[in-house]
């Protein structure tokens, strides 16, 4: 222990007698430690943490899972799964959404959760005051009841813990507030702040699918037991309601549910810091490399005295671990406020990204891969050491140069680093012709001078089509009044990304296999305006009119991908079409009157789907979309609109105010976040790679100067010098650059799921990247070239 830390009293005074070695050493470390902290953070929180509720891993939730997709439960199916229940200990289901709260203060939008009586139960949550929802909450006839978020409590009601018990109105309907959740819980989205009873009545049809699954296993009860008790569940429910298609319920582990599609997302940016890491202890490598050799003559002297091989290489180990911990210190803090940047640019999709901070967990990562880094770059000087010639370097006082191994040693680790550097700024290139790639998508409209938000009208005031019509049409009317309005419309869904309702649907003709269900796709409500407020083209046949009221006979509009699909043109008016697949036969065959662009509903980068227009005058709902087209700035018509909502009624708030360009951004939000990571990465390495191929030419340039000396004695011109320093800077680069291509090739394969219509060994972008940092790799170089160009030929002789 007396050598340890006399070994690190050493290395600390070592550190601080060279300052700039050492700023530079430690600055480099943090940055790739630094960088794959803060990543490691968001990776640790989100993928690799059990969810923040007792026994997590017995979570499950339960879709229903078929050849077409991925779909929500309809009531008949839970109440079918809580009938024959055998493997859970309680089951229950939920439906994420925005309700609105009125009395008390202005109307509010909050969002919550519908949720059946044994909700909270399954996740084993317990409120700080009153119950939860209880068994039987939920049963046709009785009262309505909520639990609230803890900053709800706060904000709204003022933490009056009287609360419970008391009526608020949810929706317009009374509902008897019986607990109160601490702060901690969030579910199912971070921001829920409320959660409703949702009362299961008898079904009529198995439709509609709107809700999620939850279930907690027994103890001693695997998935596998689940999921065989619900293939029974799934074959009663196929005899009870004859359906085609191989569609069943599925159970699926809640924290994989939660994470989703970006588990690949995380991992990819893992990989791409872990790649500067490298690069960045490589760097740091070659920096101890070029330092030992300068120690040769102290490191002989001391083998002279009597200081055995493995002594010195522990020293000189230790002198790199402390080192790296310096660096880590520096990176901890780089991390902190890089965690921080992470969380604000991330898109809202990631979750659980409340819970991502810096604790000991991501202390002692920092710290395991301090040491690791350390221990790396440590090996280079302390295996030199050991091989030194004792005699040879004592008679040469230190000045004799250095020998084949370490310059070998050296240009090895720069061949690294550009390969690495190279692998990684290709990647970040496919990913960048990726995003522009999907920001050129057409998304069917003219998104400019667009003002959208949401409104949802109380079920229990609006309980009808007629009424809920009246306030939409009447809204309509008044908006486009004002001033600087061009057009106004309504739409169930709104583009590029927000779709809420999809349906089977089912063209005049169609035969199906009998394993086949109905093809799916967007089922959107849309007013008579809504076409010419966002600017779609008609290809066939007419838009909606006032006439196509609940009066008229039923009419469909269809998109050009449905009307290709099914009906072999974009000539389809005059055909029929209806909602619904073979069970559902009482739906009516509705003629399609006309054919329209398609528009994205899904996102910009998915394919186009099959989608079914159907007037609002015969298919209403309570949320809609409200779609300006302005003459001037769209965000000018806010406090107008504003106004007029109010003015039709006070208890209807405006949800989620946007123009169509931040809509159209936020769409892309989750592949410009990962590129942006990765470029910024790229960049780094990069940058890296050329300060380490700037580092060993300076250091060739110095240990080949009597070399040059004597070359410009010879009569060898500026030219011949400078073709000299970079020719060995370019051979370099070629072999970092034909290592990396290779190593490309392999782990681009690997980011196939996150490029869009790029493919992963595209030849431009290859080319591209290598030639840049051929480029980066010789500027680099020009610095210490143009040294080598000032040697005097008789200085250099006479050093010798």
């Amino acid at each position: 222990m007396a050598t340890f830390v006399q070994d690190l009293r050493y290395a600390t005074r070592l550190l601080a007698a060279r300052p700039s070695f050492s700023a530079v050493a430690i600055l480099t470390l943090a940055v790739g430690i630094g960088a794959t902290t803060a990543i490691f953070s968001v990776v640790d929180a989100v993928l690799l943490r059990p969810l923040p509720f007792a026994d997590a891993d017995r979570l499950v939730e339960v879709r229903i899972v078929a050849r077409e997709g991925t779909f929500p439960l309809p009531d008949a199916d839970f109440l079918a799964w809580r009938g024959q229940n055998r493997t859970a200990d309680a089951v229950a289901v939920y439906h994420p959404s925005m309700t609105t709260l009125t009395g008390g203060g202005e109307a509010e939008r909050v969002p919550s959760a519908a949720a059946t009586d044994r909700f909270f139960d399954v996740l084993g949550v317990r409120p700080i005051a009153g119950r939860t929802l209880q068994t039987g909450d939920d049963a046709p006839g009785a009262a309505k009841t909520a639990v609230i978020g803890y900053a709800l409590w706060q904000r709204r009601f003022r933490g009056d813990p009287a609360i419970v018990g008391r009526t608020i109105m949810v929706d317009g309907e009374a509902h008897v507030v019986v607990g109160i959740m601490p702060p901690t819980f969030r579910f199912p989205r971070a921001d829920t702040e409320l959660w409703r009873v949702l009362t299961i009545a008898p079904p009529q049809r198995r439709g509609p699918f709107y809700t999620l699954g939850l279930a907690r296993l027994q103890p001693n009860r695997s998935i596998v037991e689940l999921q065989a008790n619900l293939d029974a569940v799934s074959r009663a429910i196929r005899q009870q309601y004859p359906a085609r298609g191989d569609g069943g319920l599925r159970a699926i582990p809640l924290q994989e549910a939660i994470v989703g599609d970006v588990r690949a997302i995380l991992y990819a940016l893992l990989g791409a810091v872990g790649f500067l890491l490298l690069i960045a202890t490589a760097n740091v490598a070659n920096l101890l490399l070029a330092r030992a050799a300068a120690r040769d003559r102290e490191i002989a002297v001391r083998s002279a005295l009597g200081a055995a091989r493995g002594r010195i290489a522990a020293q000189l180990l230790t002198e790199s671990v402390v080192l790296a911990l310096a660096a880590a210190a520096a990176g901890l803090a780089i991390a902190w406020w890089g965690t921080q940047a992470l969380v604000a640019m991330a898109p809202q999709n990631i979750p659980r990204l409340v819970e991502v901070h810096m604790d000991v967990r991501v202390f002692a990562f920092t710290l395991s891969i301090a040491v690791a880094c350390g221990v790396v770059f440590g090996l280079a000087p302390a295996l030199r050491s050991a091989r030194m010639p004792l005699v040879e370097t004592l008679k040469d006082g230190g000045r004799g140069g250095t020998s084949a191994g370490h310059r070998r040693a050296q240009r090895l680790l720069v061949v690294s680093e550009i390969a690495l550097a190279l692998m990684l700024s290709i990647g970040a290139g496919l990913m960048i012709r990726s995003l522009a790639a999907l920001q050129r998508v057409s998304p069917g409209f003219e998104p400019s001078q667009l003002l959208t938000f949401r409104l949802s009208l109380p079920d229990a005031r609006y309980d009808t089509g007629a009424k809920a019509r009246a306030f939409y049409n009447t809204l309509v009317e008044r908006i486009e009044a004002l001033p600087g309005v061009r057009s106004a419309g309504l739409a169930k869904s709104l583009p590029p990304h927000l779709l809420q309702v999809t349906d089977n649907f089912m063209t005049e003709g169609m035969t199906l296999p009998p394993d086949r269900s109905a093809p799916v796709g967007p089922l959107v409500f849309v007013n008579e305006s809504l076409f010419a407020a966002l600017g779609v083209p008609l290809r066939d046949g007419r838009f909606f009119t006032a006439a196509d009221d609940s009066s008229a006979p039923g009419v469909a509009i269809v998109n050009e991908t449905l009307a290709r699909r099914y009906f072999g043109s974009t000539n389809a008016a005059g055909k029929r079409i209806r909602i619904g697949g073979p069970e559902r036969p009482e739906n009516q065959w509705m003629p399609i009157v006309g054919v329209v662009g398609d528009v994205s509903y899904s996102g910009r980068g998915a394919p186009p789907e099959p989608t079914v227009y159907l007037p609002f005058g015969q298919a209403w709902s309570e949320t809609m979309y409200v779609v300006v087209r302005a003459a001037g700035d769209p965000r000018s018509l806010a406090s107008p609109i504003r106004a007029v909502v109010a003015g039709l009624d006070r208890d209807v708030p405006i949800a989620r105010p946007s123009t169509m360009d931040d809509l159209m951004i936020e769409s892309v939000a989750p592949s410009r976040f990962r590129t942006t990571l990765v470029a910024v990465f790229a960049a780094l390495g990069m940058l890296l790679a050329a300060i380490g191929i700037y580092g060993v030419m300076a250091y060739v340039v110095s240990e080949r100067t009597h070399e040059i000396g004597v070359r410009a004695a010879l009569g060898a011109d500026r030219g011949d010098v400078l073709r000299l320093v970079l020719g060995e800077a370019a051979a370099l680069a070629a072999a970092g650059v034909g290592v990396g291509l290779g190593g490309a090739v392999a782990t681009t394969r690997l980011m196939r799921a996150l490029l869009f219509e790029v493919d992963p060994i595209d030849p431009a972008t290859f080319a591209g990247v290598s030639a840049l940092l051929v480029a980066a790799a010789l500027a680099a170089s020009y610095v210490p070239a143009r040294r080598a160009l000032r040697v005097d030929p008789m200085i250099a002789l006479r050093y010798e």
